[in-house]
C-alpha cells in the first residue's frame, strides 16, 4: 500500500488533483489518523494519512466536514496558503507538499513510525507525531541510489536475491513471483534478470490490482497471474480500497484472534471437564464399597491380627457369607483398620458431591463460553469488536479470557500486545528458561543472533501459520532492541517454532540449541513506545 512503486503513481494523482489549491485545516479524527481538507470554494478533498506502523497510507477521499468537536488541530500555518509544488524523493518514500510561504509538509511513508513534519529552511517547525521531540531538529534525509546496481550473490535465498538487486522491490509481493517462477531452484543472476524485468513493468505498465491476499500489486496480471480480488483504473482508488477494506479486514481478524482461540480452547477444556465429572457417580461406588468394608471389620472388632497381617478373609454378610478377603494396614488393629474404610467412605462421598458442585459450575461456564463466541461470532467491523469488548470485558476476565491485569506483576517475563498478538520478552537468563518452558510448541521463537539478550515469544494460540511478515519483522526488531545489539544500525534475529528450541542437559540459564531457524536483519528498534 505503501511501496514506492506505489507512491510514484500516487504522487503523480496528488499533482493533478491537488496542486495550485488551498490547505485549508487539518485534525486528527481518529488515534494515528490525520486528515486534511484542500481545494478551492467549489472543490474540495480530503487528505488522509494513516501513521500506523502496519497500514501506513496517503491517499485522497471525498470531502466530508468534520464530525468530531474539540478535536486537536494541526499545522495552522498553512491555513489558506497554496500548494505549490508536490514531489516524491528520488530513492525513498518521502512525499513533499510545497506552500508558497515557503514551507513543505514532508510524509514519512514507512518504519515503525512514520509521520508528517513541518518544514521551514529545513527545520522542523511541527510534527504530527510526537512535535515535541521533532521541533528544532533537522528533517530526515531520503536514502541516496547507489552509484552502481550491485549483482546479488549466489548461493543466497530468492528473496535476498531479488531485495539485492532491488531494495525497493514491494515486500509483499515477493511470495507471489518466488512462488509463480520456481525462483528456489533458479540463480541469482537469472533472479536478478527477471527482478529488473518486472521493476520496469510496474514502472511503464503498472496494473493497479488488490490481490486476493489484500496487498495491492502493480506487477501486470500477464506477468503475475495471482488471483485479484480487485482492479482499478487509478492508484487513489486501489490505495483507498486496500485501507477501508482489507486493512479492516486484516485489523478486525487480528483483534478477533487475539481472543477467539481462547474462548475455543476454554470450551474445550470445559468439555473436557464435564465429561469426566459426569464419572462422579462411580465415587459414590467406592463409597458404599468402603463403607460395607469398615461394617465387616467392625463386625469382627474382637479378631486379633498377627504381626504383619497385610489382609483378612472374613465372612460377607452382604452376599450370602461368601469369604471376602479385606486389606488392612499392618501393625494396626481390626477396629483402627475399619476406621480408616469409614474415613475412606466419608472422603469418596465429599469427592462426589464436590464433583457435583463442581459439573453444575462448569457446565454454567460452558453456556457462557458459548453464548460469548456465539456474540464475537457476529462481529465483522472494527468497532463493533471495540465496543463487544468493553461491554463484556468484566465477564471475559472472569471466565479468563483476558487478564485481570493482575497477572502482569506477577509473570516471571514481561507481556505486551503488538498488532493484536500477545508477546513474552525475558527480564534475564532464569526468565529466558521460563518464557521458553512456558511457551506453545506453536508459538514463534525469537532471540538476536550471536549476541546475549531476551528471549522474546509471539504467542500464536495453538496456530501453526505464522503471523503476518510485519508482525514478525517488528517483533524481530524488539528482540533486536531488548540484546546487545541494540546500538548495531541492523542486528540478525532468529526466528523459528518453540518447538524447534531445546535447551542442553546442565547448561547454564538462557541457554537453549535451535534446531531449525531463519534469520532477518532488522533495525533494533522500540516498537512498543
Amino acid at each position: 500500500m505503501n511501496n514506492y512503486y506505489v507512491l510514484i503513481y500516487l504522487t503523480e494523482a496528488l499533482k493533478a488533483k491537488c496542486a495550485g489549491c488551498s490547505f485549508y485545516s487539518s485534525i486528527s479524527p481518529h488515534k494515528n489518523v490525520w486528515e486534511a481538507t484542500i481545494g478551492d470554494l467549489h472543490n474540495k478533498v480530503r487528505l488522509i494519512f494513516s501513521s500506523n506502523p502496519s497500514e501506513t497510507a496517503l491517499f485522497m477521499d471525498q470531502y466530508r466536514p468534520a464530525k468530531k468537536q474539540n478535536v486537536t488541530a494541526f499545522f495552522d500555518d498553512l491555513t489558506d496558503c497554496k500548494i505549490t509544488e508536490i514531489s516524491l524523493a528520488s530513492n525513498d518514500r518521502f512525499i513533499s507538499f510545497r506552500f508558497e510561504n515557503d514551507s513543505i509538509l514532508l510524509f514519512q511513508l514507512f518504519g515503525s513510525k512514520p509521520n508528517i513534519f513541518l518544514v521551514r529552511d529545513n527545520i522542523i517547525t511541527g510534527s504530527f507525531k510526537s512535535p515535541d521531540e521533532f521541533t528544532g531538529k533537522k528533517p530526515p534525509e531520503p536514502r541516496q541510489a547507489p552509484a552502481e546496481r550491485k549483482k546479488p550473490k549466489e548461493g543466497i535465498s530468492a528473496k535476498k536475491a531479488i531485495i539485492q538487486t532491488n531494495p525497493k522491490f514491494p515486500r509483499p509481493i515477493i511470495p507471489h513471483v518466488i512462488e509463480h517462477y520456481n525462483l528456489e531452484s533458479k540463480s541469482s543472476e537469472e533472479i536478478s534478470e527477471l527482478t529488473i524485468k518486472l521493476t520496469r513493468a510496474m514502472e511503464t505498465n503498472a496494473e493497479f490490482r488488490v490481490l486476493a491476499d489484500g496487498n495491492l500489486c502493480l506487477i501486470p496480471e500477464k506477468m503475475l497471474p495471482v488471483e485479484n480480488k480487485k482492479v482499478f483504473d487509478e492508484i487513489n482508488q486501489a490505495i483507498k480500497y486496500v485501507y477501508y477494506k482489507t486493512s479492516r479486514e486484516r485489523r478486525l481478524s487480528a483483534k478477533i484472534q487475539s481472543i477467539k482461540p481462547k474462548i475455543d480452547s476454554l470450551i474445550r477444556k470445559s468439555k473436557s471437564a464435564i465429561r469426566q465429572l459426569e464419572k462422579a457417580d462411580k465415587g459414590l461406588e467406592r463409597a458404599k464399597e468402603y463403607e460395607k468394608l469398615g461394617h465387616l471389620l467392625m463386625t469382627n472388632a474382637h479378631t486379633q491380627l498377627e504381626q504383619g497381617t497385610e489382609s483378612v478373609t472374613l465372612p460377607d454378610l452382604y452376599d450370602e457369607n461368601k469369604p471376602i478377603e479385606i486389606p488392612v494396614k499392618p501393625g494396626l488393629s481390626v477396629a483402627a483398620n475399619a476406621q480408616l474404610y469409614y474415613e475412606k467412605s466419608a472422603k469418596a462421598e465429599r469427592s462426589v458431591k464436590e464433583s457435583e458442585r463442581r459439573l453444575v459450575e462448569t457446565r454454567q461456564v460452558l453456556k457462557e463460553l458459548k453464548s460469548v463466541k456465539k456474540s464475537l461470532d457476529k462481529i465483522d467491523k472494527v468497532y463493533e469488536f471495540d465496543d463487544w469488548l468493553k461491554e463484556n470485558r468484566r465477564q471475559l476476565e472472569k471466565l479468563g479470557i483476558l487478564s485481570d491485569g493482575k497477572t502482569q506483576k506477577k509473570s516471571p517475563y514481561r507481556k505486551f500486545e503488538l498488532d493484536g498478538y500477545e508477546i513474552w520478552i525475558g527480564k534475564n537468563a532464569k526468565s529466558n528458561d521460563r518464557l521458553t518452558t512456558d511457551a506453545h510448541k506453536e508459538d514463534v521463537w525469537m532471540h538476536a543472533r550471536g549476541v546475549s539478550g531476551s528471549h522474546l515469544v509471539v504467542r500464536m494460540n495453538n496456530q501453526k501459520e505464522m503471523p503476518p511478515k510485519q508482525v514478525l519483522l517488528k517483533a524481530a526488531s524488539l528482540a533486536a532492541w531488548n540484546s546487545k545489539a541494540r546500538g548495531s544500525g541492523l542486528a540478525p534475529v532468529i526466528i523459528t517454532k518453540r518447538k524447534y528450541v531445546t535447551k542442553p542437559k546442565g547448561a547454564p540459564p538462557g541457554t537453549v540449541r535451535v534446531q531449525k531457524e531463519e534469520v532477518e536483519m532488522v533495525e533494533p528498534k522500540n516498537v512498543l513506545s
